[in-house]
């Protein structure tokens, strides 16, 4: 069981505008928010679930990896899963988006857009984090564009919901280098989910074994050798990338919560160092905003204390994610 039956005659537009319906912070029917889920799969999600998909759990999980580079903590872009994959149609003029948003709105009832966050002007990452961004359109008209996202400026967005004119996406997708729309297609074709789970826990496992955790250490070894100066101007960036980083464990912790996870994998010692693991880069997002709000303070050996206990989890969870049957 899977996918249901398509919201009653319901454009996306009035499903996510219902009463105390938008709003990201907080946990969905499935328990997914922002919390756990990045950009792309928010919007996503809202699309599956308009389609009647039932198990958004087994679509979203992936497995782990980890890179970095200097003071910048990265881990891959995540995919779909269940048999749904993501149609991207890469365009960066800025005359012919508007035609195929249009177009594909048209099409489909909803349009999902990328591009770069860094120049687009109704954003809150606008000229502060270069990263991949993605929104869900969920109105056109002549004017413009109404948006569900959960980095909107102000000045556009009400919430997570927003009107933005299409003078204001033309002047913003002129600077773009990388970006275009998609659509969600595909959900038939399910695989055994036993089998798909253990894919993810032996790809996590190769991944973080084999340079993950090293990458993570460095990771650890730049933020404690740093100097202050570099290391202060950072931390707006840090929240960020932690804050992203750690959204798949979140991801995972639910998927165990809920019993998404199948019950042959259920055992207690990687469910034990994944607690603590979610537990500890909790307490680091908790440093890093506390140090963001004095400045003037050095919570330096504070958060390297955090992050070298956070390594010692990771390194506990992954080693007894090894010793599941099958792997």
């Amino acid at each position: 069981m899977g996918i249901g039956d398509q919201t009653q005659g319901k454009s996306l537009l009035l499903t996510l505008t219902e009463p105390s319906r938008m709003d990201w912070r907080f946990k969905d029917r499935f328990g997914l928010s922002e919390k756990t889920l990045d950009c792309r799969q928010l919007a996503v999600n809202e699309v599956l679930k308009w389609k009647g998909e039932t198990e958004p759990l087994r679509v979203f999980l992936n497995a782990f990896d980890c890179t970095h580079s200097g003071l910048k903590l990265r881990r891959s872009a995540p995919e779909l899963g269940a048999g749904w994959q993501l149609d991207m149609q890469q365009e960066l003029d800025a005359e012919r988006i508007r035609r195929k948003i249009i177009e594909t709105f048209c099409r489909e009832g909803y349009c999902l857009i990328y591009y770069q966050a860094y120049h687009a002007s109704f954003l809150k990452y606008w000229h502060a984090h270069d990263v991949e961004h993605w929104s869900l359109v969920i109105g056109c008209d002549e004017g413009g564009i109404t948006l569900a996202d959960e980095a909107g400026a102000p000045d556009f967005f009400r919430g997570h919901i927003g009107f933005v004119p299409w003078a204001v996406i033309f002047d913003s997708w002129q600077l773009m280098s990388a970006g275009g729309i998609a659509t969600v297609t595909g959900g038939s074709d399910r695989g055994d989910w036993d089998i798909e789970f253990l894919s993810l826990v032996r790809q996590s496992v190769n991944h973080m074994r084999g340079g993950g955790l090293a990458c993570l250490h460095s990771f650890v070894q730049a933020v404690s050798g740093a100097p202050l100066d570099e290391l202060i101007p950072s931390l707006e960036q840090l929240e960020f990338d932690i804050h992203y980083f750690r959204k798949l464990r979140e991801l995972w912790q639910l998927a165990v919560q809920q019993s998404v996870v199948p019950g042959r994998f259920m055992q207690p010692e990687w469910v034990e160092e994944l607690f603590y693991v979610c537990k500890c880069w909790s307490l680091i997002m908790g440093v890093v905003m506390k140090w963001k709000r004095q400045p003037e303070r050095d919570y330096r050996l504070k958060l390297v204390d955090y992050l070298h206990q956070t390594w010692r989890n990771e390194q506990r969870l992954f080693e007894s994610m090894a010793s599941l049957p099958g792997l």
